[in-house]
């Protein structure tokens, strides 16, 4: 099992437009099948970077996002979040499970 997370960096002010966006973006994945994601923000009243906002999910394995793949909505949803965005990039990480941990001989 894997998380991924996609960070959009936006600009200062746009964070919650942004992470209405994310979680429009999020739906539009979910409803083709992908596991349900969660959106947060940091800086804004609480400790974290200002305008930064995550979508978070999980898949079971890691593959390309084929462009025939990508809902309809999602392309209208992007061109919403481009004006507001400064970069965006996305993050792998492999979920740690009490198997993986017996199967690497770890403690």
């Amino acid at each position: 099992m894997y998380v991924l997370k996609r960070v959009f960096q936006v600009q200062r002010g746009q964070e919650w437009k942004a992470a209405a966006l994310a979680t429009k973006i999020g739906a539009a994945y979910e409803a083709a099948g992908r596991n349900p994601s969660s959106v947060y923000i940091g800086g804004t009243g609480l400790p974290g970077e200002p305008g930064m906002v995550y979508v978070e999910w999980t898949q079971e394995r890691i593959e390309p996002n084929r462009y025939s793949n990508v809902p309809k909505a999602v392309f209208e949803l992007v061109k919403e979040m481009r004006p507001i965005q400064e970069d965006t990039w996305i993050e792998f990480y492999e979920l740690v499970t009490p198997e993986k941990l017996h199967d690497r001989g770890a403690p």
